[in-house]
């Protein structure tokens, strides 16, 4: 029989396996910003964590700072309360989901792998997981510019943003997972003691990083890695004054700086070509793609709760409210684009969670990167003072990079909403906890000795942060993951089904199982209702069962919109349902939902102006469709069917005004009635 000892290394063993390959593939799923793929990776690290709480005896190696420690509670419980009680239920669940699970990754890094191979293999996984990336996009761009590894699920990837992406349909969100990984590659490379073919096997996996960068076209990314880069050097050149004036130490091989450097600048003058046959010569920053103006939408929502936030994942909900047809409106292919992120995290953050929120935030980061910076300080001397390398050991080159990359990490988030992608939110997290906790020491390492077993309040903590979320997550794990994956694939149908009544109905079916796991899924029931109304538009030939389809995507249309009554689009689903039953004086009320919360947007006028031509309010019509008009481009096919509308309005208008101005025809007078005559 095993002893206990035995099972618990075999545990820890199989907790490792899980966090690994959990790593790996939220590297390679959870990389879009909707949360279904990240049930595909995310569930493993809930597991790993789960075993950890059977192995409590392993003690800390390394120290753990307790201010980090302190913060990141204080910071997830708040998130945690901000989510729950949002008011858009189904939105903020995905803030839930990615906060626990990220709490998870920082635990799971500060306070459970922190042996030299634990950290060793998640740097592994990492250098692969950039290699594949690199491989992906290289594809992308060359062979397929639609590839992706989420066309099992329906998932499309929009090549015509961004042709390099790796497994992330944006490069932006590309360049946030190589800032938070490549410099602590780059750091083992430089300064790691290992073997000569390791150092080299992580430059060529910076290099990769690197080029990634450049083919990327995205201009927070090659900023942002670029400061991580002088960061780097930076800290290195101050590192190696130092060590000459405490201990007169060996000279820095300038061969490598030289060779670092000119990699440097030709990445650079990659990027920047790439940047140019994009944008155009001259051209690169002279746009923000329309970033300012929701930026400037996010500190309106701010102000309506200045302390404590609207909730979380607000500003999708709030945001339309405060757009008009002068505002500036983000599209692409003739289509509105509805502004689910703030694209800049910091901002998005102060809209959602108020000042508490952005100023934990700010004290969670600000306490790590000091922490970083001072034990890499701590470290280099003491180092010099030994007559050794830069660092002691293998943890100050991994706390440098740590600190290098989530420096320029945090700065490309004021650009783009970087800690919405799943994988990215969670990697940030780990990242933190490198920092809070460098890990065992080579000294420990060496003697292998017995640690002390963890303080209770340390046991407490542990218990906690794996026990809870893991088991909050697990507990609605299943409906979510069930619902997202039928709904997910029903989409995948319906949008292929152009002319076959029977997809769509495979469609509603699917819909209906989604809507079944999940409730809650406002995206199922919306959809469901489409498939409904697209079963009925190709059954004309039988008038009495296509109303009856219609009836049925109305009521489907009507849960999503209490699901998510703020949604100028459902809303308008809603109306335009109503129309199409002849039920004009609800379809109005309808309408006015759908302009109060989507004044801003060109569909909603256009499609308004349609009913009110349907109830012959002609000069109103043109009202709203004029404006629509002239939001859309030339040429465009939206804008010919505008055009129509228009010159129908105006074409009843006419008509209307000569049956007004003409003369009354003339009236013959009744015959007099018969006068009855009198008996004789």
């Amino acid at each position: 029989m095993p002893s206990l000892a035995a099972v618990i290394r075999a545990l820890d063993t199989i907790s490792f396996g899980l966090c690994l390959l959990g790593w790996l593939l939220l590297g390679v799923f959870g990389t879009w910003k909707e949360a279904a793929p990240f049930w595909i990776g995310a569930p493993l690290l809930w597991a790993a964590a789960l075993c950890g709480l059977f192995t409590l005896q392993w003690g800390l190696r390394g120290k753990l700072s307790r201010a980090c420690l302190v913060s990141v509670l204080v910071f997830t419980g708040y998130v945690m309360w901000r989510a729950l009680t949002s008011d858009v239920t189904w939105l903020a669940r995905q803030d839930v989901v990615f906060g626990a699970t990220a709490f998870i990754g920082w635990v799971l890094t500060a306070a459970r792998y922190e042996k030299p191979r634990h950290r060793f293999a998640l740097v592994v996984v990492w250098s692969l997981l950039i290699a594949a990336n690199l491989g992906m996009g290289l594809y992308q761009k060359y062979v397929n510019d639609e590839a992706n590894p989420l066309s099992f699920l329906g998932f499309r990837r929009d090549s015509g943003d961004a042709v390099f992406g790796g497994f992330f349909p944006n490069s932006n969100h590309l360049c946030g997972f190589l800032e938070l990984t490549a410099f602590i590659v780059l750091a083992i490379a430089v300064f790691g003691r290992v073997h000569s073919f390791v150092r080299m096997l992580c430059g060529l996996v910076f290099g990769a990083a690197a080029v990634c960068v450049a083919f990327s076209t995205s201009r927070g990314g090659m900023l942002a890695f670029g400061v991580g880069v002088a960061l780097f050097g930076a800290m290195a050149g101050a590192m190696h004054l130092m060590r000459k004036r405490l201990a007169g130490g060996r000279r820095l091989t300038v061969l490598l700086f030289a060779v670092m450097a000119a990699g440097v600048l030709g990445a650079g003058w990659l990027a920047w070509s790439q940047l140019e046959t994009k944008f155009g010569e001259g051209e690169v920053f002279k746009n923000l793609n329309g970033r300012t103006a929701l930026w400037s939408r996010a500190q309106e929502q701010w102000q309506e709760a200045p302390v404590l936030g609207t909730g979380a994942r607000s500003f999708e909900y709030y945001e339309p409210s405060y757009r008009n047809m002068e505002t500036e409106w983000l599209g692409w292919s003739e289509t509105d684009i509805n502004a689910v992120f703030a694209h800049n995290d910091w901002v998005q953050l102060l809209a959602e969670y108020g000042l508490v929120g952005l100023l934990l935030a700010g004290l969670v980061l600000a306490i790590h990167c000091w922490k970083a910076f001072a034990f890499v300080l701590t470290d280099t001397q003491r180092s010099a003072l030994d007559g050794g390398g830069f660092f002691r050991d293998h943890r100050g080159a991994i706390v440098m990079g740590a600190l290098c990359g989530m420096i320029p990490f945090a700065i490309h988030c004021v650009a783009d909403f970087q800690m919405h992608i799943g994988v990215n939110a969670v990697l940030a997290a780990a990242v933190l906890g490198l920092m809070a906790n460098p890990g065992q020491s080579a000294r420990d390492k060496a003697e292998e000795k017995e640690l002390p077993a963890p303080p209770r309040a340390t046991k407490i903590t542990a218990t906690l942060a794996a026990a809870v979320p893991a088991a909050a997550l697990g507990w609605c794990f299943i409906p979510w993951a069930i619902g997202d994956y039928n709904y997910w694939m029903a989409r995948g149908i319906y949008e292929q089904a152009v002319d076959s009544p029977e997809d769509y109905f495979i469609a509603a079916a699917m819909m209906q199982r989604a809507a079944d796991a999940d409730p809650k899924n406002y995206d199922a029931w919306n959809h469901w209702g489409f498939a409904e109304s697209g079963s009925a538009m190709l059954l004309a030939q039988a008038p009495a069962v296509q109303q009856q389809f219609i009836k049925k995507s109305l009521d489907r249309f009507l849960v999503a919109h209490r699901l998510y009554p703020q949604n100028a689009n459902i809303s308008a689903s809603v109306a335009r349902t109503l129309d199409g039953l002849g039920r004009f004086e609800e379809a109005e009320k309808a309408w006015k939902k759908a302009l109060a919360w989507g004044d801003g947007s060109r569909l909603i006028h256009w499609y308004y102006a349609d009913h009110l031509y349907r109830v012959g309010r002609y000069q109103e019509a043109l009202d709203h469709y004029w404006p629509a008009l002239h939001k859309h481009k030339q040429g465009g096919w939206k804008r010919q069917k505008i055009q129509e509308g228009i010159d129908r309005c105006e074409k009843a208008l006419k008509a209307q005004r000569e049956r007004n101005a003409a003369p009354a025809p003339a009236v013959t007078p009744p015959a007099p009635a018969p006068v009855p005559v009198p008996p004789q």
